[in-house]
């Protein structure tokens, strides 16, 4: 009778022990942002403009360097460093985040579209591919400002 008991004051000591611990301990999951979000989520300034051997040709590009807000219902702006207003529209990603899509009015009044792959989007960077007029394709890296 007596190991009876002690077996089960063990059984019962050892469930004791054994139940919910990691649980208690666990973080809870962080939902995912999806790309859209990351992209709206700050403002984004250009830091610099690669060509494909990685050389920086930043000056040579200076038309996709500023400061861009993608807003979450989907209106951006993107001003020069200056502050002064370059473009404006609507903007989208696919739901992959592999292509941002800009349907937009240049400051002059000039209306275009522009897709883009999207190369890295994370909430420390954004960088983009793109052929420039020169038909050299460039990558312009951003970060949040």
């Amino acid at each position: 009778m007596m190991k009876k008991t002690v077996l089960m004051i063990c059984c019962m000591l050892l469930l004791g022990i054994t139940s919910c611990k990691k649980d208690e301990n666990k973080i809870p999951e962080q939902p995912t942002a999806s790309p859209s979000e990351i992209l709206a989520s700050v403002t984004w300034k250009s830091t610099t403009v690669k060509d494909q051997t990685v050389k920086d040709v930043t000056a040579a590009n200076g038309g996709y360097v500023g400061i861009a807000k993608y807003n979450v219902n989907g209106d951006f702006e993107i001003k020069g460093f200056d502050g002064a207003l370059r473009s404006s529209g609507q903007w989208a990603l696919t739901a992959d985040g592999k292509k941002r899509m800009l349907i937009g009015t240049t400051a002059s009044g000039a209306s275009f579209s522009r897709v883009v792959d999207v190369l890295v989007l994370n909430k420390n960077v954004f960088t983009y591919r793109i052929t420039n007029p020169q038909g050299e394709v460039v990558d312009v890296e951003h970060v949040p400002n």
